[in-house]
Formats: C-alpha cells, structure tokens, sequence
C-alpha cells in the first residue's frame, strides 16, 4: 500500500535535476521576462528556513545563473518536468507539485518559494517532511485528503511511471482505483471520508519502509 507513497518520493527525488534543465532552457535567448526579484529580504528568509545566511546567498546565485527571470511558470515548470520523464505523461503530477511550491498561488515559483520548500526536504524534522507530502495529496489545500484527490494524484503517479505507449485504459484504470482503495482505507482511520493531517503523521511514523524513503529524499537532495 505504500507503493504510490514511494514513487511520490522517487518522483521527487528526480526532480533535484531541475536546476540543469532550467540551465539550459534560459539559454534560448528569444525567452525574455521582467527579472523579478525577492518579495523577502535575507533577513525573512532566515526567519522561514534553516539556512544560514551564507547558504542563502549561494542558493540565489545559483538561481539567478538558472533563472535569470526570477521565476518559473507552471507551463514552463511542466515543460521542464517533462523532460525528466519523457516516456510518461508528466503534465498532471508537474501541476500539483507545482501548486505545492507556489504556495502563494501566484501562478509563479519564485526563490523564496525554492528556498522554503529546499529547507523542509533537506533540514526538516521527518514530520515537518510528511507534512509536506500530505500538502502535495491536499489538492484544495482544506487541511484534509478526500478519495477523489488520493485518486487524482495516484493517477497522475501511474501517468508518470507507466510509459504512455504501455498503458492500457481498463487494466491502468482498474490498478488506479485498487490502489486508492487500499491507500484511503489505511489512511482513513475515522471512517468518514477524509483523511486528516495527523492520521496521515501517525501513519507514515509507524511504517518503516516510508521512513527510509523519505530518508533517501533527503539524502539524495542533499547530493
């Protein structure tokens, strides 16, 4: 049951190449942008995250030669995403990651958004890491999983792995709606439809093998 758990987080783990490919797309000299700059100062930033002044200075330079722009759009963000999976349909899932980072809804990811979401995979506590994963399934963001959102995110899971030329509607279709079915009865311990923040804590905790694999989130980010 802990499968779409896990290749949520090896999903993530590929996405620290990121970077690299935003590298490269700003090198086509015929994209131009207004350069946006930080809505915080370093000072704030400090505040927000765990990184030291000097890791935040050597984070916005690095993203300055990346991004020149200031900020990346979804469409752009989907683009990049794709290009790490391409034999899957990746449009979906780069979404609702996407929406996890741009937590202010701007329709941006700026740096600042970067730096907070780097300092809960590579310095937050193993709740503050869950937390965010449970973020990334709250579609509306309501505090709460419903079957319809773990269903949209495992199938954006199975659009991502399975190579598009491999799926089959009726078998994917039926391997989508088991596997939610097996998730959403673990997770909602209550019975009433919803799976709450702290169920899904309590859960991950006890699970040895999610444990490890938010371990290697961490790890291989940090690589």
């Amino acid at each position: 049951m802990w499968q779409a758990f896990e290749s949520s987080i090896q999903t993530l783990n590929k996405a620290r190449r990121l970077n690299l490919s935003i590298r490269k797309s700003a090198k086509n000299p015929a994209a131009k942008h207004l350069v946006r700059r930080p809505t915080c100062t370093i000072a704030e930033l400090m505040g927000k995250t765990k990184f030291s002044k000097d890791e935040i200075c050597h984070l916005y330079r690095t993203f300055k030669q990346d991004c020149p722009s200031g900020e990346v759009s979804k469409a752009h963000f989907a683009a990049i995403f794709a290009t790490l999976f391409p034999s899957g349909e990746c449009f979906r899932y780069s979404v609702f990651l996407f929406r996890n980072i741009d937590r202010t809804n701007s329709g941006f990811i700026r740096f600042e958004d970067l730096v907070i979401t780097l300092s809960v995979l590579v310095h937050g506590s193993i709740e503050e890491r869950i937390c965010w994963i449970f973020d990334l399934y709250d579609l509306n963001k309501d505090g709460m999983i419903t079957r319809l959102e773990l269903l949209q995110m495992v199938a954006a899971i199975f659009q991502l792995i399975v190579p598009v030329c491999k799926l089959n509607f009726t078998s994917i279709t039926s391997a989508i709606e088991e596997r939610t079915n097996q998730l959403f009865e673990t997770w909602d311990t209550h019975g009433n439809g919803h799976v709450y923040k702290e169920d899904f804590i309590q859960y991950c905790l006890q699970n040895e093998t999610i444990q490890k694999s938010m371990e290697m989130l961490k790890s291989n980010i940090c690589s």
